[in-house]
């Protein structure tokens, strides 16, 4: 099995989508850069340049960007047989979250304000359980 592959299987590959500089931090912080590898990105259009270099196994989408971008960005990636399977996590304000939107599109979804460490746990179970089933 070449090196790159072996990669794949052992670390994680997340991408962060419009976060905020203290998600992105805390979760630098929480996530152990031996396990997961995070990437960042900071609209759709980079978005859709990571995912295809990086092959993530999460996409974390914060919806400060705009809700209709950040919707966007997951029906994409949902759309696309590769990333089918990829784990999406919504990060919502009160004002997204009483929008009222179908949340199915997306594996799970976090109000603001939350602590990053249970996001980051999160993350960590839905990634491990996806790997697991892969």
């Amino acid at each position: 099995m070449p090196l790159g592959e072996l990669e794949d299987e052992a670390v994680g590959k997340i991408l962060i989508v419009g976060a905020e500089a203290l998600i992105r931090g805390g979760l630098k912080d929480q996530m152990n850069a031996d396990t997961f590898k995070l990437d960042f990105a900071n609209s759709g259009f980079e978005a859709g340049i990571q995912a295809e270099s990086l092959h993530p196994d999460c996409v974390v989408i914060d919806f400060i960007m705009g809700r209709n971008e950040s919707l966007m960005i997951a029906q994409n990636l949902r759309k696309n047989p590769e990333y089918i399977d990829v784990v999406l996590v919504g990060l919502l304000s009160d004002e997204d979250n009483a929008s009222g939107f179908d949340r199915s599109i997306f594996s799970e979804t976090f109000r603001k304000p939350f602590d990053v460490a249970l996001l980051a746990e999160r993350i960590r179970t839905l990634v491990s359980r996806r790997k697991q089933l892969a």
